[in-house]
């Protein structure tokens, strides 16, 4: 066997699964469906490769036997390798590639507090709006095992059945649970139509997640998320009884065993921190027909805001400018924050400031409670209800306002961008201005900074072709700057600043009427 900065060279022959561990801790875990005459090599998960810089002591386990042990030298750091979290809290690679904060590395109030807390989910969910939860995949699998939480597991799982008949009424029907939980003071975040996420600050500081699922039956298959589609009785699923999960009963299905074969297969029982889900076509699909999804990137650029957030970041050049056209009493609306440090300068001389952004970042959203004329929102720009009701609010905002966005076009697929611009036009048609600008690279050049930076992707963006799109939105552009050496970039040259001005008239004025 052998290790490096790339991965892992196994035996010939091997198949099966294996833990890593780094200096003791289970930091990733990994599988080989079928064993083969060649040695197999597993590449470090693209998240994991980034943070590899420093010395270690890696051992691999499969089952009880230690098939590899040895300190290793990762890049060129001196210092012990330790993969955290920015708030210190240990994490580990996930099945699906992400990065979690383990139940075995926090501590025992964590899951305490994610319990009681998923009670309460519960309670609303029954008493609001009169729909009855329960505890699923990873959690049920825990409770069923143990009666506690697996240790490699870092949220909590909580389904519903809807009994409506199409995607979209299944989609209104967690809405309206979204909004009920909204109401009794929990932030909500949403996944796809069909998926969404409680998120809290637990005991050690760092953040904790209860995920809420839709889950239907469909021409006599039992659909849970995008990874079963089965033939289930609804008597394996109702009515529900009770299970002990962390010293406390909560709802479970009927059957817990039925539902856990078809979600874990037949050896559920047995622990396997890399099984994944692996769904056909047929059900990833469908439900993606039915439900979309509304991450496009989140992940990604959650970890890139939350590290920029905690650095000592100045302000960018662009932050700078956009102060000297604009008054203290202009108030900022600030799509994509990112890390905070632009936010931070627009309020510093006592603007009231908003920040937008589908990734905020833990760090930032404290940041801003302690600033006292600047505050955070979640905003998803591919949720054209979010988008639609967030214009609607900002058009009825009355002052002088502006809107700005640096280095955010640029990382936004099609939808996402017209979103922007209907936003904009949305909440400037009383008058306003939107300052823009970021940095065009070409493709290959995107994927290289994205990679090395951790982040989302970025797209070799146009913004003369965006002008198109201002018209459409009602604006016009009145300043730019950069835009023949962007054309440049995204036919390969270097990368490229650009900024752009963009002005809506108020309506009723003589240049609004000029252009009606």
């Amino acid at each position: 066997m052998h290790v490096d900065d790339t991965g892992i060279r196994l035996a010939p022959g091997f198949s099966g699964s294996g833990d890593v561990l780094f200096d003791g801790r289970r930091v990733w875990s990994f599988s080989v469906d079928r064993a083969s005459s060649e040695a197999p090599t597993v590449a470090w998960p693209k998240r994991m490769k980034r943070l590899l810089d420093g010395r270690v002591e890696v051992r691999i386990v499969a089952g009880a036997k230690e098939i590899y042990a040895g300190e290793h030298q990762f890049g060129t750091s001196t210092e012990r390798l330790r993969l955290v979290d920015p708030q210190g809290t240990p994490i580990i690679v996930d099945k699906w590639g992400l990065f979690q904060r383990p139940f075995e590395a926090r501590d025992p109030s964590v899951v305490h507090a994610m319990t009681d807390r998923a009670a309460e989910i519960l309670r609303v969910m029954r008493e609001d709006c009169g729909v009855e939860g329960w505890i699923a995949f990873g959690t049920l699998l825990g409770a069923a095992r143990s009666g506690r939480a697996i240790g490699h597991d870092s949220d909590i799982d909580l389904c519903f059945l809807s009994t409506a008949s199409t995607p979209a009424a299944m989609s209104a029907d967690l809405w309206r649970i979204a909004r009920a939980l909204r109401r009794a003071g929990m932030r909500v975040t949403h996944a796809s139509a069909s998926f969404i996420t409680v998120r809290f600050r637990g005991p050690d500081g760092a953040a904790a997640g209860i995920d809420i699922y839709i889950t239907f039956f469909l021409d006599g298959l039992f659909y849970e998320t995008a990874t079963v589609r089965a033939p289930v009785p609804r008597e394996a699923l109702l009515p529900l009884r009770e299970i002990e999960f962390e010293g406390r009963m909560l709802p479970a299905p009927a059957d817990p065993a039925k539902l856990l074969e078809v979600s874990y297969g037949p050896n559920w029982k047995v622990p396997d921190p890399s099984f994944q889900h692996q769904p056909g076509p047929e059900v990833v699909d469908r439900f993606h027909g039915w439900f979309g999804s509304l991450m496009h990137g989140r992940r990604d650029w959650r970890h890139f805001n939350a590290t920029a957030a905690t650095s000592d970041a100045a302000p960018s050049d662009f932050a700078e400018w956009v102060c000297g056209q604009i008054t203290p009493d202009t108030a900022v609306i600030e799509v994509g924050p990112g890390g905070g440090a632009d936010l931070r300068r627009y309020a510093a001389d006592g603007r009231q400031v908003l920040g937008l952004d589908y990734a905020l970042p833990a760090a930032l959203v404290r940041a801003a409670e302690r600033m006292p004329s600047a505050r955070v929102d979640p905003l998803n720009l591919y949720d054209r209800r979010d988008v639609l009701v967030r214009g609607a609010r900002m058009s009825r905002r009355l002052g002088d306002r502006v809107l700005v966005a640096h280095r955010v076009l640029e990382t936004l697929e099609p939808d996402g961008l017209e979103a922007f611009w209907l936003l904009a036009s949305m909440g400037l048609r009383r008058g306003g201005r939107a300052y823009v600008g970021g940095v065009t690279r070409h493709r290959a050049a995107g994927h290289e900074w994205s990679q090395r930076h951790g982040a989302g992707r970025v797209y070799p963006f146009s913004p003369a072709a965006a002008e198109e799109q201002v018209r459409a939105a009602g604006g016009r552009v009145v300043e730019r700057s950069g835009f023949e050496a962007a054309e440049r970039a995204r036919r390969g040259g270097p990368p490229a600043e650009w900024r752009m001005v963009v002005e809506w008239p108020e309506r009723g004025s003589a240049a609004g009427e000029e252009r009606a």
